[in-house]
This record gives structure tokens, sequence and C-alpha cells, in this order.
């Protein structure tokens, strides 16, 4: 079985990779810019796509988010992948609750009418993200800060993500089906980075900004319309609880718990010691 992983270079497509492969799949690793063992495929370049999807059995999709007018490109992709019979579709927790310039549920609906075996995961927010996204705030300056409020997230391990991806596109019994992915319980991001300080030794900080003051500072960056509204979006998600939920999925899928936000950060302690 040959099972292509879009956006392979990822957050969730380099553990979806290592799953496959640790399960003995042939791995046909795709993205932009794939380094020396992978494959080109850029959503905005059709041209790309044939080479990659051809003889595809499974595929794991990240949908294009920087893609501006993303509607109907799950939909494209997939009619144009004739041999793939099991697709996994990356979305995310609260989908239907999104803007309508965020295309996500349009994303899923297409999965859904493209006469595959789809399975869809619907993750909360990464533990990863505190070691990519807001680890140099973290580690420069010793605080985050984000318009979260102090409601609770489950996060969730891209690792449990990857593990119920290779599930669903190598066993029989996923198809059809959303699955909603979290970690073991639900904690503030003041809890939060207060586990990464427990784990780097030193003392973290959160602070919740006003909505409208982070908007307002996303614009002065840089950040397109677009941007500001999706990101406002997910994380109106959580002030209003959405992200609070708390599934034994990773479980019943895998066979193991959902790792803990406790354990990632003793993984990687260093991201957010001082420099």
């Amino acid at each position: 079985m040959t099972v292509l992983v879009i956006g392979a270079t990822g957050k969730t497509g380099r553990p979806v990779v290592k799953a496959l492969t640790a399960r003995g799949i042939n791995v046909r690793a795709a993205s932009r810019n794939p380094g020396t063992n992978g494959v080109t495929f850029d959503w905005a370049d059709r041209d790309t796509w044939a080479p990659v999807l051809d003889g595809a059995e499974g595929l794991y999709l990240v949908p294009p988010y920087a893609v501006p007018d993303g509607a109907g490109l799950v939909r494209d992709l997939l009619a144009a992948a004739p041999d793939a019979r099991r697709v996994v579709l990356l979305s995310l927790l609260g989908v239907d609750l999104l803007p309508d310039v965020i295309p996500m549920a349009a994303w899923e609906d297409e999965a859904r009418s493209s006469g595959k075996e789809w399975t869809i995961l619907r993750p909360n927010w990464f533990q990863q993200n505190f070691g990519e996204g807001f680890a140099p705030a973290l580690r420069e300056g010793g605080s985050l800060e984000l318009p979260a409020g102090d409601a609770a997230v489950a996060f969730v391990d891209t690792r449990d993500i990857a593990d119920v991806a290779a599930a669903a596109l190598t066993e029989k019994g996923h198809g059809h089906k959303v699955y909603a992915l979290t970690g073991p319980r639900a904690l503030s991001h003041r809890e939060a980075v207060h586990i990464l300080g427990e784990a780097a030794g030193r003392k973290l900080a959160y602070t919740a900004l006003d909505p409208v003051s982070f908007a307002d500072g996303m614009r002065k960056a840089g950040a397109d319309d677009r941007s500001v509204t999706w990101q406002r979006g997910l994380f109106t998600l959580i002030r209003n609880g959405e992200n609070t939920v708390v599934t034994d999925t990773v479980e019943r899928v895998t066979g193991h718990p959902a790792r803990a936000l406790e354990s990632y950060a003793q993984e990687n302690a260093s991201l957010w010691r001082a420099s």
C-alpha cells in the first residue's frame, strides 16, 4: 500500500509519515519544499498533482490554509486521485462554528461527497504549538500573550493525531467517521504555561489579551483581513468554552492513552529555557 501524505513537513505531517513508516507502509511524503526524500506538491500549482497522486491508495490531506480562495480544492484533488480508496482529512474542533470565510467545513463536505472511504479528524489545539509557534516568545520574553481568556483547552499531541490517522489509513472500521481528538485533560493557557515553566526550570507567564487589541496588533504586523478573521474565530471558540471537551477517541482508536502536556513539556524543556 502506498500512502500520500500532503503537508509532510508540517506539524502533523511529520509524525504521520513516521507512524505510517513504523507500520511498514510505503509513504510518499509531499510538500511545497520536500527536501531530500520527499516529492513536490503545491495546492496552488495543479501541474504538481498528478505525479504524486499516481498509484497512491491512501491520502492524508492537510488543506491549503494559506490559499485565499481554497473552496473546491479538496473536491478537485480527490477527483484527480482515482487510485485512492481511503482519505484522512485534517480539520479542527469547532469547525462548524467558524466564520464562513474559513472554508474548513466546506472541505469536510467535499471529502464526504468524494465517493472515497473518508475519515475526518477534528483535533483540539496542538501541544506542539508551544514548541514551535509560541516558543520564541516564551524563551526570550518569558511570557505568552494571547486572546484566549482563562478558558480551558484539552491540548492534543500531534503524535496522537498521527497514530489515529495511521490507523484510519491502514485498518478497517474507520470509514465515514468524524473523530474529535483531544488530550487527557483540559487546561487554561495559564496552567499550560506553568507546566512548561516547571519543565524548563523557570517561571513563565501568560497574559490574556483583549481580542480587539490582538486583532489590531496582527494588522499592524502586516496580517491581512482573512488571517485576522481566522485567528479571531479560533480564539473566540476557546473563550466560549468550545475547546474544553475531553474525548477518549485517541485511546479507543490506537489502544494507548492520549499523551499529557506534562510529557511533551519534559521531552522539550530546552525549548523554553532562556537563551
